[in-house]
């Protein structure tokens, strides 16, 4: 025996509307929401359907009353728990060979003051390893200076507390260039959960007084979507860059507060 053909569901013809009209106004188009992936994933959770079966299926829920569109989005401040910058060195001699040694010993000196102040492995990235030659120009004429290698590596410290002194130990160990720092939050999703919770607030509040305002009492949710970067995530430190100087006093460093966003998109039936 054939397992019989399932039918896409469907709950009621699809309607649509341009805006908010009073109850009694018959001649007001609802349109119909789509809300596939959330009925899909209930149908799964209760084991209704199969998941092939699922991705086959188009389901579609209508509103019978004007619906209320909005985009939100709201932030939570933190401050930074990580700092990521970009340090290395660069070495100028007469010839390539002996540019790559000294750029090598001094460098094996950087990664070694890294991981000594703390750094894990993991946390160290190489970013870009170069050999050019370099010319100064005299009276119009192009005069070889000698060989330039670089070396520089991407770096994440985790205790903020040691930066200032860390990145004057560089400057000793013989790095000469540094970018950064861009100040983060390792683990963030506490601080985009808050950010949620003012969403969400603010879009029941705004959708219920707008429904009121059409003389419905109430309101239903019928779509829910985060947007991932716009207003997600947070908004990092500016970089600075500067070239290191063994000479200077201990570099201050004032990491802040980070805005932590989420927004959202909704879809509110109103409701008696």
């Amino acid at each position: 025996m054939e397992n019989p053909v399932r039918q896409p569901f469907s709950f009621a013809k699809p309607i649509s509307i341009g805006h908010v009209a009073p109850p009694h106004d018959r001649s007001v188009h609802c349109r119909s929401m789509n809300m596939r992936k959330y009925i899909l994933a209930a149908l799964l959770a209760a084991g209704s359907m199969t998941a092939g079966e699922a991705m086959a299926t188009q389901v579609n829920i209508t509103a019978t009353n004007p619906v209320i569109d909005l985009t939100i989005s709201d932030a939570v401040e933190a401050k930074p728990d990580i700092a990521a910058f970009t340090t290395g060195v660069q070495t100028l001699a007469p010839t390539a060979s002996e540019a790559v040694r000294q750029n090598n010993v001094q460098m094996a000196s950087v990664v070694a003051r890294l991981k000594k102040l703390g750094i894990a492995d993991k946390d160290i990235q190489t970013t870009q390893i170069s050999l050019n030659q370099q010319f100064d120009y005299r009276d119009g004429q192009q005069v070889f200076k000698g060989y330039q290698a670089s070396n520089m590596v991407n770096a994440k410290l985790r205790d903020l507390k040691k930066l200032g002194a860390f990145l004057d130990a560089l400057a000793v160990d013989g790095a000469t260039n540094f970018n950064g720092p861009t100040f983060g939050i390792d683990d963030d999703s506490k601080y985009r959960e808050m950010a949620r919770d003012k969403v969400w607030a603010t879009a029941m509040a705004r959708a219920k007084s707008m429904a009121q305002k059409a003389g419905y009492t109430n309101v239903r949710v019928l779509r829910v979507e985060e947007t991932e970067g716009q207003g997600g995530g947070y908004q990092p430190m500016p970089m600075m860059a500067r070239a290191m100087d063994a000479s200077e006093k201990s570099t201050p460093i004032a990491p802040g507060e980070l805005s932590v966003g989420a927004t959202v998109s909704f879809t509110f039936e109103m409701v008696k």
